[in-house]
């Protein structure tokens, strides 16, 4: 029998779910619609049914040792609590590890979801080898995870490693928390497209300026800089050099060896990436060590599922 791990990404839409080997293996996996709104117990009921269907099919190959789950929300893992999440309505204070494992009699551990991504990352992703290392993920917002010394960082609070709300203009553009400057409204949906009008006025040959602002998004944006429009490359440039402002924030305070980053933003690679890395050499204080690396991560879609299950096998290490 094989050891394995159940992995679950726990989403405001859908649930993925994945057993995965203890040499990060993705052997089984389904998605399913959440449908978070008919309340915890009927998320509860889905991930459950799903754990007997994978237990079903490996039945004669896996032994399932454990079950973890990252959610985008905030998160009491110590209580395995589900605190509130914004895509969750009315979820406050779940108590989802001890829902699961009376159902399963599995030892179940519930972290944020940036922290599992960061967690799978860091054991067969693109951190191997770099105990202390961020994961940010690019997209709608922007979130991350800290990995200090080959562990989650969770902080007094078990909130830590808010990265997209940094502050690296006081004056700044106002971020959807509230407050200006954050990370997140330069470097989220918003600000790439709030860039890219701004480009537009700047470069008015550009083939942007034919498309109805209201439909532009950063993959349009992406597909008009490969095929080589100025105004399109300058900003991602641009954004990329907002990132590692804020990306030697953190390695000026925690000397970090290696950021990686993730989500659907990131599929302009380069463009943001290679920016972002000139930036954060001005931006990090030289003590005469080998600078902060910056790579994309490795795990893509997979990310949420494989480190779900790491969770549960760091725990079940413990």
């Amino acid at each position: 029998m094989i050891r394995s791990f159940c992995g679950v990404d726990l989403g405001g839409t859908t649930i993925n779910m994945g057993i995965v080997t203890d040499n990060g293996q993705v052997v089984l996996e389904k998605q399913v619609l959440s449908h978070v709104d008919r309340g915890a117990d009927y998320v509860v009921d889905q991930i459950v049914a799903t754990v007997h269907d994978f237990m079903r099919q490996g039945k004669q190959k896996y032994d399932l040792c454990g079950l973890g789950i990252g959610v985008a929300g905030l998160v009491d893992s110590k209580n395995g609590l589900l605190r509130q999440a914004a895509n969750f309505p009315k979820w406050i204070d779940v108590p989802l590890t001890s829902l699961l494992s009376r159902r399963l009699n599995l030892r179940v551990t519930l972290e944020n979801d940036a922290n599992v991504a960061a967690l799978g990352e860091y054991r067969y992703g693109a951190g191997v080898g770099c105990p202390f290392m961020m994961m940010v993920t690019l997209g709608t917002g922007v979130g991350s995870g800290l990995i200090l010394n080959g562990e989650i960082y969770r902080g007094a609070n078990g909130v830590a490693g808010e990265f997209g709300h940094i502050t690296i203009d006081y004056n700044g553009e106002r971020c959807a928390c509230g407050r200006k400057g954050c990370v997140e409204a330069y470097v989220g949906t918003r600000g790439i497209l709030r860039e890219a009008e701004s480009m537009c006025r700047e470069y008015p040959q550009s083939s942007l300026v034919a498309i109805n602002q209201a439909s532009l998004t950063p993959k349009i944006i992406y597909e008009h800089a490969c095929a080589g429009d100025e105004a399109a490359i300058k900003v991602f440039e641009r954004v990329g050099q907002l990132l590692g402002i804020g990306l030697g924030n953190v390695v000026n305070l925690l000397d970090i060896q290696q950021i990686i980053v993730g989500g659907g933003v990131a599929m302009a690679g380069d463009l943001i990436i290679n920016s972002a890395r000139l930036k954060l050499q001005e931006s990090a204080l030289d003590l005469g060590k080998e600078p902060p690396r910056i790579a994309k991560a490795r795990l893509g879609s997979g990310a949420g599922v494989i480190g779900a299950a790491t969770l549960a096998m760091t725990m079940d290490c413990s």
